[in-house]
């Protein structure tokens, strides 16, 4: 049930994600490269004091209810923290802007506040809305999350059209980013109030808290590395170097959700196994998954690295060729980020936030101290690509740091099959660079061929090694087996799916 489970996710993921990049492309298309650079910069600005509004208690709310904690008691007790810590994350912001223009004396533009208070309210509109989608990840109930997450893309991508066709500003791009939100926060008090719950006092408070406080620190530091990069090349540059650095995340985003829908389960459940006491089958399920993400990220990763300006011109727009100087680099980091990202769930689920709170620290402290020797003028000025080289980095520094941390507390070890799949990615590109030869990535048609090209010689070598086999392609069947998939989707929707 994990495997389909898993698979739901991740088919909603990759739709929000879809519709995400259908925006972006016509962002790219009728917008100048500033608008979309604007938009990110005001989106990291808001999110970095957004840490406030979590601090950890999401994660100590999937722990509670995975270990059969009384739900009405974990939802109400969450839904007060969380309404009170987002409430804090506006006070926060606001007061900072007062001191910003008043205390400083510096000065942002009618505009500029216009566009940072629709985007508080965004935050706050989704801030609320994790009430229910947390709830729902800590049930594993996989079939309600998309009902929320597709929410916002089917309602902000016509509104991204309307707005990129008639080349219209900053500011009414906001505003169509802002009904996405509102659409979010709509369907989340719809599901979460059809769950009937029976709303206690905040009881579960301090059993929360003493989760929550070593990840307090994990929470903080890693909002503000996560998006010291984009302010960092505001900052220093300008939002046409952040539009070229911010778009090609999208369509990596849309690459990075089999990661995210994998250990978005794997959390809840190895949370539930080390209750029990079964190390063995946390083990087994963070090698089959890992190894899953492989054979599903690497040959793409492989063409990115290969074709980075080509896929940059053909995925956005010819205006976007130079982020094809960074992509290559920021695949590379993805791919890490995807196969150490069920590993990384393993030392919260087992109960040690403490030492994801000192990995996290080491981890920000070299992407920034790199950031800021990398990406300014008075530094090695590379601007965007040094904002790439520095998050490569520090996540090669984080994968060694969290695969030594699982081994001690749980013998997870190195999968050494996962040779075989380097073996495989090796003939990948060296089909690509004779295809190459022959042909170019000039089209839509050509990017399939090439992608196809990666995938089958992949596919096919990992057939001869034996790593591929007859029970792979049955459990991919399994997966996408319709009448099972809508079953499963009917039972959970209609409350029977407890399990």
């Amino acid at each position: 049930m994990l495997g389909r489970r898993s698979f739901i996710l991740f088919l909603s993921k990759m739709l929000t994600a879809a519709l995400a990049y259908v925006g972006l492309k016509l962002i790219a298309t009728y917008m100048d490269t500033d608008a979309y650079g604007t938009i990110s910069a005001a989106l990291a600005l808001v999110a970095t004091f957004n840490a406030v509004s979590d601090l950890g208690f999401g994660s100590a709310h999937v722990k509670r209810i995975s270990e059969g904690c009384d739900p009405d008691k974990c939802i109400s007790t969450y839904a007060f923290i969380k309404i009170v810590l987002t409430a804090a994350m506006v006070v926060l912001i606001l007061s900072s802007m007062f001191i910003y223009r008043e205390v400083m004396g510096k000065e942002i533009t009618d505009t500029g506040t216009d566009i940072i208070m629709l985007f508080i309210l965004y935050q706050v509109l989704y801030d609320l809305s994790s009430i229910a989608t947390t709830t729902f990840q800590a049930r594993l109930e996989m079939a309600k999350m998309p009902l929320v997450t597709l929410a916002d893309p089917l309602i902000r991508v016509p509104l991204v059209a309307f707005v990129a066709l008639n080349r219209m500003g900053v500011m009414e791009l906001s505003v169509a980013y802002m009904f996405g939100a509102v659409a979010v926060f709509a369907t989340s008090v719809y599901l979460i109030f059809r769950e009937k719950v029976r709303w206690t006092r905040p009881v579960l408070f301090r059993s929360y808290l003493t989760f929550a406080l070593p990840l307090m620190v994990i929470t903080l530091v890693s909002a503000g590395s996560a998006n010291a990069d984009r302010l960092l090349i505001t900052f220093f540059w300008n939002p046409d170097d952040v539009g070229l650095y911010a778009a090609p995340a999208v369509f990596l985003g849309v690459f990075a959700t089999i990661s995210t829908a994998v250990s978005t389960l794997t959390f809840p459940s190895f949370s539930k196994l080390h209750e029990e006491g079964n190390l063995r089958q946390i083990r087994a399920l963070s090698t089959e998954a890992e190894r899953y993400i492989a054979m599903i990220g690497l040959p793409i990763t492989i063409l990115l690295i290969m074709f980075p300006y080509e896929v940059c011109s053909i995925l956005l727009d010819e205006k976007y060729y130079d982020s094809g100087k960074a992509l290559g680099i920021m695949a590379v980091t993805t791919f890490i980020t995807m196969i150490n990202a069920v590993h990384s769930s393993q030392i919260v689920a087992v109960g040690r936030p403490d030492i994801s709170a000192r990995i996290t620290i080491i981890t920000v402290v070299i992407n920034v101290s790199l950031m800021l020797c990398l990406i300014p003028g008075f530094g090695l000025g590379l601007s965007f690509v040094g904002a790439a080289l520095a998050l490569l980095f520090g996540n090669i520094i984080s994968f060694v740091l969290v695969r030594y941390s699982v081994h001690r507390l749980t013998g997870t070890g190195t999968n050494p099959r996962l040779c075989l799949h380097l073996v495989a990615g090796a003939a990948s590109a060296l089909t690509l660079y004779l295809l190459s030869t022959v042909a170019s990535i000039s089209g839509w048609i050509t990017l399939g061929v090439f992608t196809a090209a990666s995938f089958g010689i992949f596919l096919a070598v990992l057939t001869a090694l034996r790593e591929f086999t007859r029970k792979d392609v049955d459990f991919f069947l399994s997966l996408v087996n319709v009448r099972e998939m809508a079953s499963y989707i009917r039972e959970e929707l209609r409350g029977e799916k407890k399990g």
